[in-house]
């Protein structure tokens, strides 16, 4: 009995077309049509035959699906690179991979890779019977509108649903959207642009494509770029309710506190006020031990200032000495007081293992987030959560509220760009308000005509009167004249 029936071939013997006899099918599968499989004979592979099915049971199909897949081979012997078919997620699961096992990533970015991946890039890269696209099908023209379809992603209606979903209330571990904006932030798409253009890299650089290609983000209409911060009188609405909060009166009063409750009050309560007086950045302040922290450094005037040295590990992955203002550098010494955790190498901020362990804090943004909602400002709905441009603040406004301070405290903008270690160009992004407001006055500036007084009036009448009786010539008239 003959194992194949209908063998077609192709390319003097390189290709066969062939589908497979009743008997190798099973009584379940034997009224289904016949597939055609493929047979491919690889020279210079050491005689390496390659066969698998076409899944198409039309000829013409399969043919079609057959010469793509033997130029594809043939095309990948002729330039040395593997004939094994790379898929898009196939490459990125073996890129991702060798990353997460040489350390080359923190937590933080393998959450984020295998979040964009499974949201965003894993789908995009698929084909219509959402089977992901080999390498050798994408290329720069699709892959570049990527951005475009980016985009629009969470404006489409079978995506927008997803923004007011609360899986927790069911139950269900899904992928999360409460950080999810309609239109991406260009710093966003940036990150994107980055990720994608090093996976598409590395399959060129490990023979698993032809494509060669860059590409590039293209800019948003998404805000100004600047992030939400607080004027002066907000900022005094915030630390002034801050103290309520910590001490749980006034609109903050809660009926059931214990030490713990309290102990954590307080410590968002020094953590605020710190980060607003040091500019830093959250994640770095995360990372701060007591071994980094000098307390009490004394300027020429009698100031007493704190000095943190940030991490390495922190996200420039350099070690710069930041200076406290003196209102952090008290929040420091009360918190320390105050904290169990304070030994050299124990964390400033902290929050409560599962084993009651001291360990670094976690998210305290949602907490900081409800308390800006409570405070009560300008008859304000939502308090002081959100600016009057509408955008939503958080513990990163604190930084603006740094810098803000410092600018008008006439700092300059290169000092001030290597305290809170970033780049001039993104201070004076960030902070042109600051510059418009300073420059107001020179701008509002107009000359004015000095006023007469009562003195040079009666030195002009003096002169008329001496030009009268003689003793003062016409020229020297006028030259009083022009002068006053």
């Amino acid at each position: 009995m003959a194992y194949y029936n209908n063998e077609v071939t192709h390319f003097d013997g390189r290709l066969v077309l062939y589908q497979r006899s009743k008997a190798t099918k099973s009584a379940g599968n034997a009224s289904k049509p016949f597939n055609w499989y493929m047979r491919i004979k690889v020279e210079g592979k050491n005689g390496k035959i390659i066969n698998k099915s076409t899944k198409h049971s039309v000829y013409e199909e399969a043919y079609q699906y057959a010469v793509k897949e033997y130029q594809r081979i043939w095309d990948a012997v002729k330039t040395g690179r593997s004939i094994e078919a790379w898929s898009f997620e196939k490459h990125w699961q073996d890129w991702f991979q060798r990353n997460v096992d040489n350390g080359n990533w923190r937590p933080s970015r393998v959450t984020w890779h295998e979040n964009y991946f499974n949201r965003y890039f894993g789908p995009y890269f698929r084909t219509k019977n959402q089977q992901s696209m080999l390498l050798d099908d994408i290329d720069l023209d699709y892959a570049q509108r990527y951005f475009e379809w980016r985009v629009g992603y969470w404006h489409r209606a079978e995506n927008s649903k997803l923004l007011n979903y609360n899986p927790k209330r069911r139950g269900l571990k899904t992928q999360g959207t409460k950080n999810a904006v309609k239109t991406p932030a260009q710093k966003t798409l940036l990150m994107e642009q980055s990720a994608l253009n090093q996976i598409f890299f590395d399959a060129v650089s490990r023979n698993r494509t032809t494509q060669r290609f860059r590409l590039k983000a293209p800019k948003t209409d998404n805000g100004d770029g600047q992030r939400a911060g607080f004027d002066a009188e907000e900022y005094k609405a915030l630390y002034t309710y801050l103290e309520s909060y910590r001490d749980a009166k006034g609109v903050f009063k809660a009926v059931r506190t214990n030490k713990w409750h309290m102990l954590m009050r307080q410590q968002l309560y020094c953590f605020v006020i710190f980060l607003a007086n040091s500019g830093l950045r959250v994640g770095e302040a995360r990372m701060m031990k007591w071994s980094d922290v000098k307390l009490d450094i004394p300027l020429d005037d009698g100031t007493l200032i704190a000095e943190v040295r940030v991490s390495q590990h922190t996200k420039k992955r350099k070690v710069r000495y930041v200076q406290v203002q003196r209102g952090g550098n008290k929040q420091l010494k009360d918190w320390q007081q105050l904290s169990p955790n304070n030994e050299a190498d124990d964390w400033v901020w902290f929050s409560l293992g599962a084993n009651n362990e001291f360990r670094q804090f976690g998210d305290l943004n949602k907490n900081f987030q409800t308390i800006l909602k409570q405070i009560p400002y300008n008859d304000r709905e939502d308090g002081l959560l959100y600016d009057n441009d509408g955008k939503r603040r958080s513990l990163y406004s604190l930084r603006h509220v740094y810098a803000d301070l410092r600018l008008e405290n006439g700092v300059s903008i290169e000092n001030l760009a290597k305290n809170m270690g970033t780049m001039v160009k993104q201070i004076e992004l960030h902070y042109s308000h600051r510059q418009t407001r300073d420059a107001r006055e020179d701008i509002a500036k107009m000359k004015r005509k000095p006023k007469k007084t009562a003195e040079s009036n009666d030195f002009v009448s003096e002169a008329l009167q001496r030009f009268k009786d003689g003793k003062l010539s016409e020229a020297a008239l006028r030259e009083i004249f022009g002068s006053s």
